[in-house]
């Protein structure tokens, strides 16, 4: 049971039970790529750093190893949920930044570091029950400035399709609302397996397309996506429970 409990709280994706907004969920990301032959350190590092100052409780980070695309090798940091209040009322320590300093920055590549992201969840979007796994398969799609309205357009109809069809195929999305490419939405599809990324490899296929939609909506469907949609990112993260915020078990421990 404390093993499904861990994996709940470290799944990013999912609809937490907290007082909020839905439209409030907000999370932070970031890459850190190790200096070449300092992968260990920087490991080491990030262990023993979010062991002392991200523990229950605790402003939360969450890490994974990137396992394929342009960013591997390299590990994302993520930190949420949370509202955009609960930036401007954290107070960081000077312990925690010291730490910092001393033994995650010195073993990082800054050379081409994109800094935070913020991302909101739009959970109106997400297609399927929560996710219980440690991997994703994460798609940036990188849109035109000003298509926002087109891109919702085309996530409402991807999920439509999927429903219609009783597809298998889940998925959360979310905004960047301010980062190094802030005309970005994130598709975060779940995965137990290398087979399983075969389905999130083709989003909502043309055959389910024209099932649902025709010949006709389908092209319509492809001809706005052509217009929206500049270019894609897409890679694989793996989650390392021992280099993030362990759940909370105290719910559990009566059970």
């Amino acid at each position: 049971m404390k093993n499904v409990i861990m994996t709940i709280i470290y799944t990013f994706s999912f609809s937490f039970i907290i007082a909020q907004d839905e439209s409030q969920e907000i999370w932070a990301t970031w890459y850190i790529k190790p200096l070449h032959g300092k992968a260990k350190q920087l490991e080491k590092g990030l262990i023993d750093h979010v062991k002392k100052y991200h523990g229950q409780g605790e402003w939360p980070e969450y890490y994974f190893e990137i396992i394929s695309g342009p960013n591997q090798g390299s590990f994302a940091g993520w930190s949420g949920p949370h509202t955009w209040k609960s930036f401007d009322d954290r107070v960081r320590s000077q312990a925690d930044i010291k730490h910092w300093n001393q033994y995650v920055a010195p073993y990082t590549d800054m050379s081409d570091d994109k800094g935070t992201s913020f991302l909101v969840l739009h959970n109106d979007l997400k297609f399927g029950p929560d996710a219980l796994t440690d991997y994703y398969h994460l798609s940036w799609n990188m849109t035109y400035p000003g298509t926002d309205a087109q891109y919702k357009e085309i996530a409402k109809t991807s999920k439509k399709v999927k429903e219609a069809t009783n597809s298998k195929n889940y998925h959360t999305i979310y905004q960047v609302v301010s980062g190094h490419d802030p005309d970005t939405w994130l598709w975060e599809y779940p995965i137990n397996s290398m087979e399983e990324l075969s389905m999130s490899t083709g989003g909502s296929g043309s055959s389910d397309l024209e099932e649902v939609l025709g010949k006709e909506g389908a092209k319509e469907f492809w001809g706005l996506y052509k217009n929206t949609v500049r270019s894609r990112m897409r890679e694989i993260q793996k989650l390392r429970p021992d280099m993030s915020t362990p759940a909370d078990t105290s719910q559990t421990d009566n059970n």
